[in-house]
């Protein structure tokens, strides 16, 4: 073992070892802290809901976690590469898949390791578990014991059933196989495919191959004594499983295999092909090298012989990993909210090409970055999506469910299901940032709104604006030099209906937009001749174009400071006549609240009139989306109780502040615990609200701003802003960081803005 395994091998034992030990632990979701509770919890109370269920069984649907829970079970005769080791040294794997089933996908699992070799007694046993779950995760049961297995129990049970380690990897494989395929101008029925190995994968993955339009005749496949054919099936060589793949050719060794080869599919393990094999193959190989730790072949051996492969491996230091996370989440996610039967071929096949879809999609910023920046594109380094890309969730979980609603084999019906309504559903599992903003985006797609975006040439814009136009969200203006801008939308392969435009040489800038500035800003000490400067910056010149109505909405930021973009703004657009100041706040996402927090980026000691109208608009922005506001004036001391400091700077904004809106819900001076936790509340029963107040208006800027990057950092509080209001038209200006979400998001909310500046 050298230093590097001796390392890991330390490192693993230190992280299982970590308390709590292992990696899965079990959480009440109900309230059980008083007598009451626990008298609903257990006895008496739970009677009803068992009685509930033995008159019908699908209320365990209703009343339990049944349909949100997967038994992981295994019997440990072939873990990982570890072999037969036992059911009991299996059980950190388990652990391991119940992690990645909660963590990618939202299910809770029981990880059960069951201490039986024999097929009938194992099958016996999982069958007679399965009424406790939802759906069964087989895994690490030795071939060709498994085909059985999963078989059996499929068929003795009403759940969905899957052996992972045979459909995982087919899945996977196959959507990588598909756009492989349709990068290297392959035909799937002409393609010739070696596959190293005969195992349960190596099984699947040529059905599903199969299915997916590869000829039978093409396929080769070699287990440990060589080819697989005709000859060794007749001289009992070959179980039932393996029967269907042998092939009426001569014997030869996986090197013979190769030869005039399109496709090798490595599921063996390590070292065991050499470049010369490699060399033998066709033009345009597509290799699948797929042990680990150590693949067949290693990518840069593979690529010195044959330079236009697309190379796939199980590892995540090379480009195109296969790994099966990208697969059973989503299909056991998918197969639950519709309360299916069974995993069927078509839902696998429906995660496949969902996948490889995906694939075909701009990459997230978010996605980029944990990869460490890595460009990811679609093409021969990116043939499937990377397994930290949530929107797997959506795209494959969806495409599951309703191959299952299809097919019959739902216990939802074509008429109780629908399919957007559920993409929607599980983009809110991502966050509730995402849930509100959906809400948004859907009340202001497809209006046609245009917004000119100042640094048109960003990457991040650019990605941005293409999501804004697949939504529907607006026409983006992008801003920059043309052929820079064409040049990038090229290089990153992003193809959307938008409109370029070089400030610098646009005749607007000469003409109408510096005498339109010029007439607003002369008396501010503004010449003609500085308006066409000052036009020059992209800036002004987006401000500009909405001032004077070809632009809806300005969003902006990206690569400029706060106030390079706000100060622009600020002199063409100007603010709004009914807005005493313009603000921003900040709508967060904690723990399953929406709150909203002000102010943070624009007043930086706010008197009374400034607090009192921070306080009105924000809770203007708060009904924006749909949430009816309690607002809290924070503070150090609860309504003056201490004389350290005035308070009544805070206290006259109050007042103000119920002058300009009777019927807002409004009270303070007060701590954030006192606005946020009822039970404090019991001690100020004259407060103007009960429950946790849903808007904060902090003192002054510098506590705003503390206050929200400490919640963001170490509340894990999703933050979406700042948001301007206040301004006569749209303008919202993002941050360096932003990443595209963001972006998009922000856009949303200007588009909505327009809209509600229109309804006026």
């Amino acid at each position: 073992m050298n230093s590097s395994d001796k390392r890991m091998k330390q490192d693993a034992l230190d992280y299982h070892e970590m308390e709590p030990r292992g990696k899965i632990s079990v959480e009440p979701t109900k309230p059980h802290s008083t007598a009451q509770e626990l008298s609903l919890a257990y006895s008496p109370g739970v009677a009803y809901p068992c009685l509930e269920i033995e008159n019908n069984p699908d209320d365990a649907y209703r009343y339990t976690a049944k349909g949100n829970l997967v038994a992981v079970i295994s019997n440990g005769t072939a873990v990982l590469g570890l072999g037969n080791i036992g059911a009991l040294a299996s059980k950190p794997v388990m652990e391991g898949k119940g992690l990645l089933l909660k963590t990618f996908a939202g299910i809770d699992v029981f990880d059960i390791e069951v201490d039986e070799e024999d097929p009938e007694k194992f099958i016996e046993i999982v069958c007679a578990i399965a009424p406790t779950f939802g759906a069964i995760n087989l895994e690490d049961i030795k071939a060709p014991e498994c085909f059985e297995i999963e078989r059996r129990i499929a068929e003795g049970t009403d759940i969905p059933v899957m052996h992972d380690d045979q459909h995982g990897t087919a899945i996977i494989t196959g959507a990588a196989l598909l756009n492989a395929a349709e990068i290297q101008g392959k035909e799937l029925a002409d393609i010739k495919v070696v596959i190293a190995g005969a195992g349960a994968s190596a099984i699947a993955c040529a059905t599903h191959y199969v299915k997916l339009g590869i000829n039978l005749d093409n396929i080769i496949m070699c287990d440990s004594q060589g080819i697989m054919t005709t000859k060794r099936l007749n001289a009992g060589e070959l179980n039932e499983y393996k029967a269907k793949f042998a092939r009426d050719i001569e014997e030869g060794d996986l090197a013979s295999a190769l030869k005039g080869a399109d496709l090798f599919l490595g599921l063996s393990k390590g070292g065991i092909v050499s470049k010369e094999m490699i060399e033998q193959m066709g033009e345009k190989p597509i290799i699948f090298a797929l042990a680990n730790p150590t693949p067949e072949i290693m990518p840069e051996l593979a690529k010195s012989v044959k330079p236009d492969a697309i190379v796939a491996t199980g590892r995540s230091d090379f480009p195109n990993q296969v790994n099966n996370v990208l697969g059973f989440p989503y299909i056991f996610r998918g197969a639950l909210d519709v309360l299916a039967r069974d995993i069927t071929p078509a839902m696998k096949m429906a995660a496949t090409r969902a996948i490889a879809d995906l694939a075909k999609e701009p990459v997230p910023d978010d996605v980029i970055h944990a990869y460490g920046g890595e460009h990811l594109q679609y093409g021969p380094e990116y043939i499937i999506p990377k397994p930290f890309d949530r929107r797997v969730l959506i795209w494959e979980a969806s495409a599951v469910a309703k191959a299952a609603v299809e097919e019959g084999i739902a216990k939802l019906s074509i008429e109780d299901y629908d399919h957007q309504e559920y993409r929607e559903e599980l983009e809110a599992r991502l966050g509730l940032t995402r849930s509100v903003m959906r809400t948004v985006i859907n009340q202001v797609k497809g209006k046609g709104k245009r917004l000119v975006f100042p640094e048109g040439d960003n990457e991040k814009v650019l990605r941005a604006a293409s999501e804004l136009v697949l939504e529907k969200i607006c026409h983006p203006i992008l801003l920059g030099n043309i052929e820079e801008i064409k040049d990038k939308l090229n290089r990153l392969d992003l193809d959307f209906d938008c409109t370029i435009i070089n400030p610098r040489y646009d005749p607007r800038r000469t003409e109408i937009y510096a005498q339109a500035m010029f007439d607003k800003r002369h008396r501010k000490g503004l010449s003609f001749s500085d308006a066409e400067r000052l036009l020059k910056s992209r800036p002004y010149f987006a401000s500009q174009m909405v001032s004077s109505g070809e632009a809806d909405g300005v969003v902006g930021g990206v690569t400029r400071a706060y106030p390079d973009v706000l100060k622009p703004a600020i002199e063409v657009i100007g603010a709004d006549g009914n807005a005493h100041c313009i603000i921003g706040c900040y709508m967060m996402t904690v723990k399953g609240r929406v709150i909203f927090l002000a102010d943070a980026t624009v007043n930086v000691y706010p008197d009374s009139r400034t607090l009192a109208e921070i306080a009105v608009q924000t809770a203007k922005v708060a009904r924006r989306f749909g949430v009816e506001p309690k607002v809290a004036m924070l503070s150090f001391s609860n309504f003056g109780s201490s004389k350290a400091q005035r308070t009544g700077r805070i206290e006259d904004a109050i007042a103000m502040a119920k002058e300009l809106d009777p019927k807002l819900v409004i009270d303070g001076p007060m701590q954030v615990d006192t606005a946020l936790d009822p039970l404090v509340q019991i001690e100020y029963p004259f407060m103007e609200f009960d429950g946790p107040a849903n808007v904060l208006i902090c003192p002054n800027l510098a506590s705003a701003n503390i206050a929200y990057k400490l919640l963001e950092q170490l509340g894990e509080a999703e933050m979406t802003g700042p948001i301007l209001s206040g301004m006569n038209k749209p303008v919202q200006v993002v941050a360096r960081s932003d990443g595209v979400r963001h972006i998009v998001n922000m856009s949303a909310i200007c588009v909505m803005d327009v809209l509600r500046k229109e309804s006026y």
